[in-house]
């Protein structure tokens, strides 16, 4: 699990993954309102990654980082509509490979077989304007393509590669749809799903109002995981023209250490005539390492991997030029994730060929510069995810 660590996390253990779910109720999927709905996908993919041996984030290999890895997930997907009732269900299977190399050129060698429940829900619709939906889900929101500050559960979006999900958490939620621009939203999150997390895990809480207008959208949260203060979040974006989308997201907490717990992100997107979309984000993260040793502020905060906080840390810009259907059947993301703290850069390219109604192809290289104290140069010099998934 260590590599999908990596894949996970934009910051230090790099890629970013997984598909997301609305924190609001989605939509039902084609067919699934006449009854049954099901989706069977398989996934095989392979990994590549050059790794910086022996320095002080990672000596002599500690994290053990693998050099290569092959996987192979099931993963069907299930939808049962009867009246005022509907179930989900995404259960997994999952067999990987991978060798992983030590100092003095030792090599060790693991195979990993696992079945899993990721994502499954039971909904409830209570009347015309009032749901109730308990089980494991991906909760996502937001406009920001970098990361989600405002998620107080788990701010990983998964954008970097959406062909490795998300791990689902547990919820109760409770949903009153006010108007068709407003919707309240209670949410519990009572257990960590899937969530690798350090240390024991802490339930929390959210309260959360979303508007949609004309043009225009807004969202702004409470919440509060025990032992913690109350935070504050949100998010808004404005149609400035027909092109342009601008957006800003962000929260705010209690002191944390020396700073006070404060995240900002603020972007645009713009849509060209040819159908491509060109985005740019800034990110302050007011409680981010500016200037250590990237091993130092790992330390420092206590943990490798922070769901609420992926990114180590204070000060990121983020390009990006994404074109789906290039020639018909080609989807091409190519984002620039720099970090103004320490000048280290990660670079992505995902490339998604459609090869008929069924079947696709991946090519996902990613590559990483910076000094050996750096969050993006530290750990790794390059990595190249390559893999083909059957959809029935």
């Amino acid at each position: 699990m260590r590599s999908l660590i990596l894949i996970l996390m934009p910051a230090l253990l790099s890629l970013a993954c997984g598909a997301a779910t609305a924190a609001d109720p989605p939509e039902a999927p084609a067919g699934a309102g006449s009854g049954f709905y099901s989706r069977i996908n398989l996934l095989g993919f392979g990994l590549y990654q050059d790794t910086r041996a022996n320095n002080l984030a990672n000596p002599g290999n500690r994290l053990e980082i693998p050099r290569y890895q092959a996987e192979l997930n099931l993963r069907p997907d299930f939808n049962l509509d009867a009246g005022r009732f509907e179930f989900g269900l995404k259960p997994r299977l999952r067999i990987a490979r991978t060798k992983v190399e030590h100092r003095f050129g030792r090599e060790v060698n693991d195979t990993v077989d696992e079945a899993f429940i990721n994502e499954g829900f039971v909904r409830f619709r209570l009347t015309d304007s009032v749901l109730l939906n308990a089980g494991r889900e991906n909760l996502q929101w937001g406009p920001s393509a970098l990361l989600s500050p405002s998620n107080p559960f788990n701010a990983s979006n998964g954008r970097n590669n959406p062909n490795l999900e998300l791990p689902g958490l547990d919820y109760a939620r409770a949903v009153f749809v006010a108007s068709p621009s407003v919707t309240v939203s209670a949410i519990a999150n009572t257990g960590a799903g899937r969530l690798e997390h350090a240390g024991p895990y802490r339930k929390a809480y959210a309260a959360k109002l979303d508007y949609t207008g004309d043009g225009h959208f807004a969202s702004v949260l409470v919440s509060r995981r025990d032992g913690d203060s109350y935070r504050i979040g949100g998010f808004a974006g404005w149609n400035a023209s027909d092109a342009l989308l601008l957006y800003a997201e962000g929260s705010t907490g209690e002191d944390s250490g020396a700073r006070r717990d404060r995240q900002l992100l603020a972007g645009g997107a713009y849509t060209l005539e040819s159908g491509a979309t060109l985005t740019g984000e800034l990110f302050v993260n007011n409680a981010g390492c500016p200037d250590a040793h990237i091993a130092t502020c790992i330390q420092m905060r206590g943990v490798l991997v922070d769901a609420l906080h992926p990114l180590v840390r204070r000060r990121y810009a983020m390009l990006q030029y994404a074109d789906t259907k290039i020639g018909g059947n080609v989807n091409l993301v190519v984002r620039l994730i720099r970090n103004l703290d320490d000048r280290s850069v990660q670079l992505v390219a995902n490339a998604e060929y459609e090869l008929g109604e069924h079947w696709q192809l991946y090519l996902i290289p990613t590559f990483y510069h910076g000094q050996e104290r750096s969050e993006f140069g530290a750990l790794l010099r390059k990595s190249v995810f390559f893999g083909a998934s059957y959809t029935f």
